[in-house]
């Protein structure tokens, strides 16, 4: 039970955290879960078995992210994957948003990231070896209308990856990012895919992180065919853009989606600690 490197999933709970932490323990893998809500991860961890573990963590707790990393080298063993998966996307017209909520939209999603690689990155490199991936979003790639700060924080976290993956060529240790289109979890909740498109599922996101993994590729964008069309579409002129993105119903992710289950999901929410 205690052979196989160490890997921790943050927002490994539910969803793509939980998919991820399975995908991993198939692998051999012994995954720490850590969340917020140490009940429910708990829960999680007793339903993936002896090889999984719970642990609450606040990503925007700087020392309690340093107390919970030294803890788990401590009692499970020195971690070999780190998968910065938590996060949060509140939709809707920007100005609607208030300063309060997008402040903790960058905190959650951009600043706690990189503190918590920073925090990581440190023993990686004592050892000589492990593996940073960090959890962004297509919208990194393709802003979307309804999704200003959450797009702005997963490209800030696309930048300052690609950045820190130069400066640690040739240490052993890796970073790596994925990004997934629409994936069918609270995180959205209620929000209708444009046309032509269908929402991922977790274990669909899960499964390219764990080849994210192994791969020499810094950046996995799910499906994998998404990558090259997003880029493509990023050289066009934006009224171009605009135009296509009008007709297949792009704003829908952001702008639209169910009132009642986007309410829902922002109370939700566990309050700012």
């Amino acid at each position: 039970m205690n052979a196989g490197p160490v890997a921790v999933v943050t927002g490994g709970a539910r969803g793509i955290g939980r998919a991820t932490a399975a995908a991993l323990i198939a692998r051999g893998y012994r995954v720490v879960l850590a969340d917020l809500d140490l009940e429910a991860t708990a829960a999680t961890a007793a339903q993936l078995g002896p090889r999984a573990t719970a642990v609450r963590l606040d990503i925007t707790d700087f020392e309690l992210v340093e107390s919970v990393v030294a803890t788990v080298e401590e009692t499970v063993g020195p971690i070999a994957v780190w998968v910065n998966n938590a996060g949060i996307m509140p939709t809707g017209r920007y100005t609607a948003q208030g300063p309060a909520l997008s402040g903790r939209v960058v905190d959650v999603n951009y600043r706690a990231l990189v503190t918590v690689s920073g925090l990581v990155v440190a023993r990686m490199l004592e050892r000589g070896g492990g593996t940073v991936v960090n959890m962004a979003s297509a919208t990194a790639i393709k802003p979307l209308a309804g999704l200003a700060v959450y797009s702005g924080t997963k490209a800030a976290a696309v930048a300052f990856s690609d950045s820190l993956r130069r400066e640690l060529r040739g240490t052993g240790v890796r970073i790596r990012v994925v990004l997934p289109n629409l994936v069918a979890t609270d995180l959205g909740a209620g929000i209708t895919a444009p046309r032509g498109f269908s929402a991922l599922t977790a274990d669909e996101v899960a499964a390219a992180t764990v080849r994210a993994i192994r791969s020499r590729r810094f950046a996995t964008t799910v499906p994998g065919w998404l990558g090259p069309l997003l880029t493509l579409s990023r050289l066009l002129p934006h009224p171009v853009q605009d135009w296509i993105d009008d007709r297949a119903g792009s704003d829908r992710i952001g702008l639209g989606g169910d009132p009642a289950a986007r309410a829902a999901y922002l109370r939700g929410l566990p309050p700012a600690e």
